[in-house]
């Protein structure tokens, strides 16, 4: 063996002290090198996935959250109903009091109308009276040719109901 190793020019001096540098060189890398290079592998691997747990994390709070809030929704939905159901409730107890309040209204206005119609008929009618009166008057004087201040009141009067009487 020796003889290959001279006719493939080794030196065994310079292959120990290569082999030696080489070790060297290997410790100093790894030392300075690798070693630091696989922490920032080994720190950046951690974070990834810690960026994946909180990702999913997220994911997971994102669709409770989406959860909570078709919840709120249905619940405000629900109040919303409730509230205008009450509104229009008391809507419809004001729509009855005004109702009635009209109907009252109306009521009184009837009242006062056939009051006025009443007062204007008794006025008419006073009206009517006063003009039978005078007819009466003139007509007992045209018969009894007497002077009209001798006709007695009493005499026109007893005419006029006799005349009323005679109408109903």
């Amino acid at each position: 063996m020796s003889e290959l190793v001279e006719k493939l020019g080794l030196d065994w001096k310079l292959l120990l002290a290569q082999g030696v540098n080489f070790g060297i060189i290997l410790v100093v890398l790894r030392v300075t090198a690798y070693k630091p290079i696989m922490k920032l592998l080994e720190a950046r691997r951690k974070k990834i996935e810690q960026g994946l747990v909180d990702a999913k994390a997220a994911k997971d709070m994102l669709e409770s959250a989406d959860h909570v809030y078709a919840e709120k929704m249905r619940e405000a939905e629900k109040d919303g109903m409730k509230v205008f159901s009450k509104l229009e409730a008391e809507a419809k107890v004001k729509e009855a009091g005004l109702i009635a309040a009209a109907r009252v209204k109306e009521a009184d206005i009837l009242k006062a109308a056939e009051k006025a119609a009443h007062t204007k008929e008794a006025e008419a009618e006073a009206r009517v009276h006063a003009g039978a009166i005078s007819l009466v008057r003139s007509a007992i004087e045209k018969t009894v040719s007497l002077k009209p201040g001798d006709i007695d009141e009493a005499l026109v009067k007893q005419a006029l109901e006799s005349l009323k009487n005679a109408q109903r």
